[in-house]
């Protein structure tokens, strides 16, 4: 397996771009757009923007295709052919040994470079920033799931988990949106973990621990790198971190620990506990239950513990105290 930096995967898909052609095409979701043989070129060239992009660390005429293909074709279909590039790149890319997280967030922010491009052409005036999250979180789950679909699997569910558990705790609609968005990407980290770790089939020895619990850290590195996602790396980055204090990265405790980051591990434990692992079976729901209460003001906040397990009662009243408090969006 080649070693080659992000540059250098640029370099060296750009020499050939035609040959992503075909894999792009299989990433389009529309289907007038697969059909369509005027797109070849326009895809090919931004395949070629791209990668000269990627080999030179900044845009390069990504926004002039954009506005030219965007009048062309549509602001949506231009999206969805740029999406398609970044995949088809991200998924050549498989075959390098390159830092995954640092070309799938540079991927990220070249197609960023394409939305706002497109955006004064949408004909209904909507806020950019959370459109951009929310397709900048699609677009990484994706590329997660090109490598790891279990891993992108778990990161819907417990993003659903989260959402219940911030609705039940009383936080609105926006607050309990942004709280599943970081849910989403919270194994965004795991891009970068070794195969032989990732995918082991048994127990992992502490080295290898050691190795698998780097992912919440790099998870908010590689989001810091992303304009649209930024807000959520402080909260990817803090939710393996426990009530008291001997969780990682930081060995944040209680209050430290931003609200958001305490909800999220407390979907995603539930989560994991009641799925299968390569390492060990599933367990029944009520048994999982039973250890988040047990791990409730130590390994878990308290009142996010108390929202999940109201979840699982009949007329469970949401807590009310949270109803009006921000949470930390930027």
């Amino acid at each position: 397996m080649s070693v080659l930096t992000v540059a250098g995967v640029g370099r060296t898909l750009g020499s050939t771009p035609r040959s992503l052609l075909a894999s792009a095409v299989e990433h389009l979701h529309d289907a007038a757009l697969v059909a369509n043989p005027a797109i070849d070129v326009p895809l090919e060239v931004l395949l070629d923007r791209l990668c000269l992009s990627l080999a030179v660390a900044k845009p390069v005429g990504l926004a002039t295709w954009a506005e030219r293909e965007g009048k062309r074709f549509g602001p949506a279909p231009a999206a969805e052919l740029a999406g398609a590039a970044c995949h088809a790149i991200a998924g050549a890319a498989r075959t390098f040994e390159v830092d995954h997280g640092r070309l799938l967030a540079t991927l990220e922010i070249l197609k960023g470079e394409i939305e706002r491009a497109l955006a004064p052409m949408r004909q209904v005036p909507s806020p950019v920033a959370p459109a951009l999250s929310a397709e900048g979180a699609d677009a990484l789950l994706a590329m997660l799931a090109e490598r790891d679909s279990a891993t992108c699997s778990h990161s819907r569910a417990t993003g659903e988990w989260t959402r219940r558990v911030a609705e039940a705790m009383g936080f609105d609609a926006e607050a309990s949106a942004f709280i599943e968005l970081c849910a989403l990407l919270h194994d965004i980290g795991k891009i970068g973990t070794p195969d032989a770790v990732l995918f082991k089939p048994g127990p992992l020895t502490d080295d290898e621990w050691a190795v698998m619990r780097e992912h919440a850290a790099a998870g908010g590195r590689i989001l810091e790198q992303i304009p649209s996602l930024a807000h959520c790396a402080p909260i990817v980055r803090a939710h393996h971190e426990r009530y008291d204090g001997a969780g990682y990265p930081d060995r944040c405790a209680g209050n430290d620990i931003p609200m958001e980051a305490r909800i999220v591990a407390v979907a995603d434990a539930f989560h994991a506990m009641i799925s299968d692992r390569p390492y060990r079976r599933a367990i029944a729901p009520r048994a999982a239950l039973t250890i988040l209460s047990e791990g409730r003001g130590t390994q878990w906040d308290p009142d996010a513990v108390d929202a999940m397990l109201g979840l699982f009662k009949r007329a469970a009243k949401p807590a009310s105290r949270y109803a009006d408090q921000r949470v930390s969006t930027a």
